[in-house]
């Protein structure tokens, strides 16, 4: 299916496919996702089955390259690490191919944070209580265990943001828990109310399971069960795919193909907050993150961190707080190595397996976070973190928000935050990992701090 938006430009403007599998039931949103996004982009945006037979890719690559497009862009329409982005794809070489990933994490989050307070005000009466209400984020068949780390991940995200009493997973498939299950130990705990939100994406007959365990979870608890809306419709979801289109143009030369300068200007200049006013900006963002993450048009260089040349003093060690030349470098260099793969939580036993590489690490990373934030570092914490005390717990919740997606895995305790450290840690790799992702999560909350005081 075509979604086409014709302008008077050049004839490099790009054709985007948006890629899924197993769509028939849900043709109609599918389509309605593409004429919103081809408004957005300004250009041709195409929809490709890949369960339909006859390997369709490669036919509609084919159909497009002789329309005239000289850059195709593929962009997965799913929730899940491992999209269809890889698919297989045989073009002239006159057509250059755009691989592009599904929606970040942070946008994912902030999709089903909105989704979850929408539908826990139809809760009745005092339930519409945050703190008195459970939220369980409702997925398919739980077959990959990277998938369900993530799942896990946003969960914690959600909670986070918005104060409700807990924030858990489920499986609608054969994978536990189940969503009756989680129900249940949810109202044996004092739930009184509970919000599935399903973690789906142009799956109605998954959203329908889901729908009838969810009441039938509620009936034989005796708790009252909302169900929220999918995020097919979300408008947050159109603004998750510009975010990954001018992503895989940029990574790929944003120069040789077209793009609407409304979208270019907002990735060419850091410190914009989405395109000019009359544009059709409809995603009504939920307070998940710092300003800053909850840009979901602003564009983040997916290049790591390491290009980034760690500068010494006079004595030969890093000089943290004088790596980087400016904040707004900072800001545009992308997120870390692990920006694809979580850096979690280090095993007490595993970070002790060299307890004095371990005190080395330590103390590193308590010299970096010491001359980037000017706090105060904790290491007499657990086994396995090193705590940063924050002025106060605004703060720690703030700066948690923002470095959990910079994919650090971080723990709050009041007002000190704990991030990861283990003897396996090396100063190119992770000790730099977590001192910039707090280096630039915190220039942000004093940019924030600033702004708050009319500053």
């Amino acid at each position: 299916m075509r979604a086409r938006e014709t302008k008077d430009r050049s004839r490099d403007a790009p054709t985007t496919v948006l890629l899924g599998r197993h769509w028939s039931g849900a043709g109609g949103a599918v389509r309605r996702l593409a004429t919103r996004l081809a408004r957005q982009l300004q250009h041709d945006v195409e929809t490709c089955d890949l369960a339909e037979p006859n390997d369709p890719l490669p036919r509609l690559a084919r159909t497009v390259g002789e329309r005239g497009a000289t850059h195709l862009v593929l962009l997965p329409v799913t929730l899940e690490d491992a999209g269809p982005a890889g698919a297989r794809v045989d073009v002239d070489r006159t057509l250059r191919v755009h691989r592009g990933r599904g929606p970040a994490t942070d946008d994912i989050a902030r999709m089903l944070g909105d989704r979850a307070r929408d539908a826990a005000r139809s809760l009745a009466g005092e339930r519409r209580q945050p703190a008195q209400v459970v939220v369980v984020l409702a997925t398919g068949g739980g077959a990959s265990p990277a998938s369900n780390a993530e799942v896990a991940r946003l969960a914690r995200l959600v909670y986070e943001a918005h104060g409700f009493g807990d924030v858990t997973y489920a499986f609608v498939g054969l994978t536990t828990p189940s969503v009756g299950e989680v129900i249940a130990r949810a109202a044996r705990l004092g739930a009184r109310g509970i919000v599935v939100v399903p973690h789906l994406l142009f799956d109605p007959r998954g959203h329908r399971r889901l729908a009838r365990q969810a009441r039938a979870g509620g009936a034989a608890a005796r708790v009252e069960v909302a169900v929220a809306r999918t995020l097919d419709t979300h408008p947050g979801l159109v603004w998750a795919l510009v975010r990954r289109h001018l992503e895989a143009l940029a990574d790929g030369g944003l120069g040789a193909a077209w793009v609407n300068p409304d979208l270019l200007r907002v990735l060419e200049h850091a410190h914009a907050h989405g395109p000019r006013p009359g544009a059709d900006r409809e995603a009504r963002m939920a307070q998940l993150l710092p300003p800053r993450y909850r840009d979901s048009s602003l564009v983040v260089s997916s290049a790591p961190m390491e290009a980034a040349t760690l500068r010494r003093d006079d004595d030969g060690r890093v000089a943290w707080d004088r790596t980087w030349q400016g904040f707004c470098e900072l800001a545009l260099a992308g997120g870390p190595p692990h920006r694809g793969t979580l850096l979690e939580a280090v095993a007490p036993d595993e970070a002790l397996a060299n307890p004095e590489r371990y005190a080395e690490v330590r103390a590193e990373l308590a010299r970096g976070l010491e001359m980037v934030t000017g706090l105060a570092v904790v290491l007499d914490g657990p086994v396995g973190w090193i705590g940063l005390r924050c002025v106060d717990e605004e703060m720690a919740i703030w700066l948690m928000r923002a470095i959990v997606v910079e994919n650090i895995m971080v723990r709050r305790e009041g007002a000190i935050l704990y991030l990861p450290a283990g003897c396996r840690f090396t100063l190119d790799g992770e000790i730099k990992n977590v001192v910039t992702a707090v280096a630039k999560t915190y220039h942000y909350w004093t940019e924030h701090q600033a702004k708050a005081r009319g500053g």
